[in-house]
């Protein structure tokens, strides 16, 4: 195990070959998709990135609900995806499976967890893909590997069929490299509900001072484009509302939420299986643990203060820019000290949308000298079809 660790391979799972042919009728018919590992296809084991976990688990006798809606809008998946080990990871490699390519960026990570599902949307091998965020887990893959992304509002999309990591946290996205496609797609899942138009628009400051100089001069076509559309930007810095001052604060509050239920979901397995996991996974399953009661308890009312403070800021009608990843993709196998300063900075402000539960776009309109770049856009809680509609707007 692990000779693959840091090789490039393909994004679909060599230990399945499933296909499900769609219903042939609706929105998405004549499309194809594909599913991230951590998603239930009935007749498939769901394997989660991990061999012990697949070899040890039953296949699933039905489709996820998420997927069951895109077979039923017509489209046809032609595999499932290699994720991170049970979708807690940022970079994109597997330790059993390998790394998948990123197409964008010649020897570039495609960013994890959703590794395979941003990998073939990119690579041209299925139309659009299922992938999960709970940190950013949709949004850094699309930001590098130059895709569209959305991770939805929380309880927008079913999580029904879906391998849990932090529930309170967990989404259910989608990949396309069309932003009309991205938006179909969001009519398919959302139920959806009328959008209202974006009439203000914000630019957290905080956020793009994280960000590698040459992707914040990479986004500001892009933010003048928002800017054309929706009005002049107001700028301001999230992280530094009254109650809970300093993106330190917001990181280490998701820290705390995401590890203690990430253990809750996971650790009993692994140590009673004693299951063989990549380098440092075990660790923040087993750090998750280790969170006591009160720092729980605390941590929950800090997220309470940041949902609070986005809700009143961002209303009904409001966006705010953010970069979607603090960087192009790094090179595969690059220095650990490399991957900690990704995960690093965009833990700090790409917190912002799980933690107030909010919905976030990541759309691509940015190139570096190292590769793509996407704009990130947050809006209020259920007001992802505002963000669908100006992603589309963005592209004309």
């Amino acid at each position: 195990m692990g000779d693959l660790y840091r090789s490039f391979v393909s994004g679909f799972c060599s230990h399945d070959n499933i296909q499900v042919t769609g219903s042939g009728e609706g929105p998405l018919a004549g499309l194809t998709f594909a599913v991230k590992d951590i998603i239930d296809v009935a007749g498939q084991t769901t394997g989660g990135g991990n061999p012990d976990w697949y070899h040890s688990h039953e296949p699933a006798t039905r489709h996820a609900t998420a997927v069951q809606r895109v077979l039923d809008a017509g489209a046809d998946m032609v595999g499932k995806t290699i994720t991170e080990e049970f979708a807690y990871g940022l970079i994109g490699e597997n330790y059993h499976y390998g790394t998948p390519v990123n197409p964008r960026v010649e020897g570039g990570v495609p960013g994890g967890s959703s590794s395979g599902s941003a990998s073939v949307v990119a690579n041209g091998q299925a139309d659009f893909a299922l992938g999960t965020d709970t940190g950013g887990s949709v949004r850094v893959p699309a930001s590098f590997c130059g895709l569209y992304g959305i991770r939805p509002s929380h309880g927008r999309v079913s999580l029904d069929g879906i391998m849990p990591l932090a529930p309170s946290l967990d989404t259910c996205g989608w990949f396309a490299r069309d932003a009309g496609l991205l938006r179909t797609i969001g009519s398919v899942l959302l139920d959806e509900s009328l959008a209202v138009p974006a009439q203000r628009v914000f630019l957290a400051e905080d956020a793009f001072d994280l960000a590698d100089d040459n992707v914040r001069e990479a986004l500001e076509s892009a933010i003048a484009r928002v800017e054309e559309r929706v009005g002049a930007l107001q700028v301001l810095r999230p992280s530094e509302l009254a109650e809970l001052r300093g993106y330190d604060l917001w990181k280490s509050t998701i820290q705390v939420i995401r590890g203690s239920e990430a253990a809750t979901s996971h650790l009993a397995w692994m140590r009673e299986s004693e299951a063989e996991m990549g380098p440092g996974f075990r660790d923040r399953f087993e750090a998750g643990a280790a969170y006591t009661p009160g720092e729980i308890a605390d941590a929950k009312s800090r997220r309470a203060l940041v949902e609070s403070y986005m809700a009143d800021l961002l209303g009904d009608n409001a966006v705010m820019l953010v970069p979607a990843a603090p960087s192009a993709a790094p090179q595969g196998g690059a220095d650990e000290a490399v991957y900690d300063r990704l995960r690093n900075n965009n833990e700090m402000y790409n917190c912002t949308a799980p933690l107030a539960r909010l919905p976030q776009v990541s759309v691509p309109l940015g190139e570096t000298p190292n590769g793509p770049v996407g704009l990130g856009l947050i809006a209020g809680h259920g007001n992802d079809e505002m963000l669908l509609d100006l992603a589309v707007a963005l592209t004309d």
